[in-house]
């Protein structure tokens, strides 16, 4: 049995921690644990028939307070009395498990309805068969809505231009507080929620990933994910565990103690700050487009759910969707299923909130949700890396178009991805050419080892800085040693926590006669290959010249694959990845 905390408010915004039973993670409130319902009439000997509505946390108490409403007129269908139950339930864990297997036993009450804050959360339970098939073929109608801001502190968010200037996610990454006249706020910081587990925190990944909203994940984009990644340095179960932080701090506390701004649903922000926190934190509607927390009513198709459920669902839907009940949402903060803000003391003007949302709205198709948050997964799992960068002579021919070399324009991207290194990614450097040691064409530049440790008196991650920005092209091109050479390397820095990758870069073909030939070094890959450790080779044919069928049969024997990048401008972002440890990522 899996335990684990669900936290949901009650008035006067008290973070209430409730015990999670079963594999769902979902919140049985019975009895025991405060669970509200109406007891059924003594009339109703002959059966009853009970409607279970999981429905996310945040919209919990409101909607039991509606069922509680809805039970009391003495419902009956087809001649049985009729009661709503309603339970909380990360949205998360329902999308994870819900299927016609449901087990009782094991997952609690099987749910006829499930409200979770966001249709993502539909999108991503349908990508598994057996969850499509309990789930309703075309939209859910929405109950209410929500948009995602920024809840940003006030006086940094004016530093930018708030509430006249519109302000990105993708901004924020190129932000200096010592620019903007306030280097005591330090570096920028930002928090996030869960994104496994939460919809803001969801949403933002998805705006980080693709900020165009094309469905597409460029190098370009993935680079701007390893920024957003350097400066989230606080992160959250959920929204309650983030603006928890803001909410017990003083109005005396440095603006640098705490993150710049965290994703948060906006009716989230509302609640928070019609209570006069600590902090005053503002909403900023991101220059990338809103998307919306819609609030599906989904009633499943699932074998339990009969006629008569069915038939109470609808009941229960017409009575949320009804003036009373709207208005009840919207005192709560929520927006009305077309994005209107009506009847809300939360959502105040005065307190920087927009009473009509414009601009592009951004609604991930399962495709595209499927794609970047397994992206997203990958980018979060440890890199182990080892980078073989060319440094012959052809390095120094310039680059068509530009007045930099070769190896000028390698050194900057090389840079920019050292740069967002993580501190857990483990990665070395070497450079080769011709002869840079008395026995060999390659050198060993920086050890392998974790970005954020010290060698030789500075974080690997400088080391690797500074030893790019001391590099210089001569020679020839000693290719096959080097790579036979560096994949043994790796195999000795094996990691099993990580993706273990080797990631050579050449401008040119070998050159080296009296050393492996291409058919020698396929060989000696296989036989070398351990199917326990394995080290695809990466290759990065930079420039016309590149030997890329030699880097793609070296590739292909090992797994990996070689991106060929004729324009050399082109291949500075797959460089900049390298260095990050993260290239192969947008594939």
């Amino acid at each position: 049995m899996v335990t684990s905390v669900l936290r949901h408010r009650r008035s006067g915004r008290v973070w209430r921690a409730c015990a999670v039973l079963g594999a769902l993670a979902l919140v049985a409130v019975g009895a025991t644990a405060g669970y509200r319902r109406v007891a059924a009439g003594s009339d109703c000997a002959g059966g009853q028939v009970r409607l279970t509505v999981y429905a996310s946390t945040d919209q919990f108490d409101l909607m039991t307070g509606l069922a509680e409403q809805f039970n009391a007129a003495g419902r009956r269908v087809s001649g049985h009395c009729a009661e709503v139950h309603v339970r909380p339930a990360v949205p998360s864990a329902v999308a994870a498990h819900i299927s016609a297997s449901w087990d009782e036993q094991r997952d609690g009450p099987r749910p006829d309805v499930w409200v979770p804050d966001s249709s993502v959360w539909l999108l991503l339970a349908a990508a598994r068969p057996e969850a499509r098939a309990v789930l309703p073929s075309g939209a859910a109608p929405s109950l209410a809505s929500s948009p995602v801001v920024l809840a940003m502190q006030r006086p940094m968010a004016q530093a930018l231009g708030w509430p006249g200037r519109e302000i990105g996610l993708t901004d924020l990454l190129r932000t200096s507080w010592a620019r903007l006249g306030h280097p005591e706020w330090g570096p920028l910081r930002l928090g996030m929620s869960d994104p496994t587990t939460s919809t803001p925190g969801l949403v933002s990944v998805l705006t980080i990933l693709d900020p165009d909203n094309d469905g597409t994940l460029g190098a370009d984009e993935l680079v701007g994910s390893l920024a957003f990644a350097q400066v989230t340095g606080d992160w959250a179960e959920d929204t309650d565990g983030l603006l928890s932080r803001y909410a017990d701090r003083g109005r005396t506390d440095a603006p640098s103690s705490l993150p710049a701004a965290v994703p948060v649903l906006e009716r989230d922000l509302g609640e928070y700050a019609s209570e006069s926190p600590g902090v005053d934190l503002v909403p900023v509607y991101l220059r990338e487009g809103t998307t919306f927390a819609d609030y599906p009513y989904t009633v499943l198709r699932a074998p339990w759910v009969d006629r008569d459920r069915q038939r109470l669902a609808a009941e229960f839907l017409d009575y949320l969707r009804a003036d009373p009940a709207q208005k009840a949402y919207a005192r709560a903060g929520f927006r009305d299923p077309s994005h209107a803000a009506q009847d809300s003391t939360l959502l105040d003007p005065t307190r920087g909130f927009r009473l009509e949302v414009t601009g592009p709205q951004r609604a991930p198709t399962a495709e595209t949700l499927t794609q970047l948050t397994q992206t997203w997964a990958s980018l979060q799992r440890p890199n182990n890396a080892l980078l073989a960068l060319d440094t012959s002579g052809s390095m120094n021919d310039l680059v068509p178009g530009t007045t930099q070399t070769r190896l000028q324009l390698v050194q900057q991207a090389a840079v920019q991805g050292a740069e967002t290194l993580n501190a857990e990614t483990t990665i070395g450097l070497w450079e080769f050419s011709s002869q840079l040691t008395p026995s060999t064409d390659y050198r060993e530049l920086v050890p392998p080892g974790r970005a954020g440790e010290k060698v030789g008196g500075v974080e690997r991650r400088q080391a690797i800085i500074d030893a790019v920005r001391r590099l210089r092209a001569a020679g020839g091109t000693g290719l096959y040693d080097t790579v036979y050479a560096a994949y043994l390397r790796m195999q000795q820095a094996w990691r099993p926590d990580a993706r273990n990758l080797l990631v050579v870069m050449t401008d040119g073909r070998n050159s080296d006669d009296e050393g492996l030939s291409l058919a020698e070094l396929i060989q000696r890959l296989r036989a070398a290959a351990r199917p326990d450790r394995p080290v695809p080779v990466i290759g990065i044919a930079v420039g016309p010249r590149a030997d890329a069928g030699a880097l793609q049969e070296i590739s292909k024997a090992t797994g990996g694959r070689t991106v060929v990048a004729r324009d050399d401008l082109a291949a500075v972002q797959e460089i900049a990845l390298a260095f990050a440890g993260r290239i192969g990522y947008g594939e």
